[in-house]
């Protein structure tokens, strides 16, 4: 379910923009304040940001510089919603780097419209871009992404996922129930595949797919599921990794490395040429061989 920040001073405002989206399945979070929007923006990872300009403190377009400069967020599209509607003011918000710029009022259909548009064209990139390669060069990568789960990493997930599915692949997450990466794809049904952590990657014939993502949630799971939280971690990647020789085949492998002593994920990152960490600066590449 895509997740959207609506900023404006104007309750009224608010209420209105928050009942429209959330009418079309949009999870919705609001707040009155250019500072608190900032705050909500490291904490939530939205997937677009509805802002208005003329707000006390902080003004919308500091706040679109800011987000635009930040690594955790300068990929989030950003709708601006605005009564200032004149040429200049529209370019000084392009020029801050938002997305679009609508003027009030505004109608549903014109802003559902820009929402829809702006997510659909990120989606195609987001991820790729965030880790600063085209997409082709991650096609038929095995990738370890460590993450930090005190940050937003399941966004993330979700913007690679998604980017994957929207560029044609088949997307399975074998994951297990209740998990924060499951709870992150609700309302994706259409265009993921949710999978149990009971049904192992060698049992399951949706390996033989064409143009295939698997997103293992998580390897720290997956060992202590299997039993193998001693030691036996770096043996079952070796033979997820036999599993998965397909050029076509992208697969991502989540890891809490907090959970796992240094011999041991010494082990693991060496069987990976593509690693990824996810922390509160963003994602990071540490190997892209």
């Amino acid at each position: 379910m895509d997740k959207i920040l609506v900023v404006d001073d104007e309750s009224d405002i608010l209420s209105l923009v928050k009942l429209i989206l959330e009418t079309e399945g949009y999870e919705v979070i609001t707040t009155l304040s250019g500072d608190r929007a900032l705050e909500l923006t490291q904490r939530e990872v939205p997937d677009l940001v509805v802002l208005d300009l003329l707000m006390p403190g902080r003004s919308g377009l500091e706040v679109c510089r800011i987000l635009k400069t930040q690594a955790r967020t300068k990929h989030v599209p950003i709708v601006v919603l605005s009564a200032l509607g004149r040429d200049v003011d529209m370019k000084l918000t392009k020029e801050a780097g938002a997305d679009a710029h609508l003027t009030k009022p505004f109608t549903r259909t014109e802003l559902l419209g820009e929402i829809r548009r702006c997510l659909r064209e990120t989606r195609t990139w987001k991820f790729s871009k965030q880790v600063g390669v085209e997409h082709n060069v991650l096609v038929g990568r095995k990738l370890l992404l460590e993450f930090d789960p005190t940050t937003g990493y399941e966004r993330v997930v979700r913007d690679f996922a998604l980017e994957c599915a929207a560029l044609g692949n088949s997307v399975y997450i074998l994951t297990r129930p209740g998990s924060s990466v499951r709870e992150t794809f609700k309302g994706d049904n259409a265009t993921i595949t949710l999978l149990d952590l009971e049904t192992p990657p060698s049992e399951a014939s949706f390996l033989n797919i064409k143009n295939l993502t698997i997103i293992l949630d998580s390897l720290t799971d997956v060992a202590l599921y299997k039993g193998d939280s001693n030691g036996g971690l770096h043996k079952y990647v070796l033979t997820l990794l036999q599993q998965l020789t397909s050029t076509d085949t992208t697969a991502l492998f989540l890891l809490n490395p907090r959970a796992h002593d240094e011999q041991e994920l010494a082990g693991v990152r060496g069987e990976f040429s593509a690693q990824l960490a996810y922390s509160k600066e963003g994602l990071t590449v540490t190997r892209l061989a």
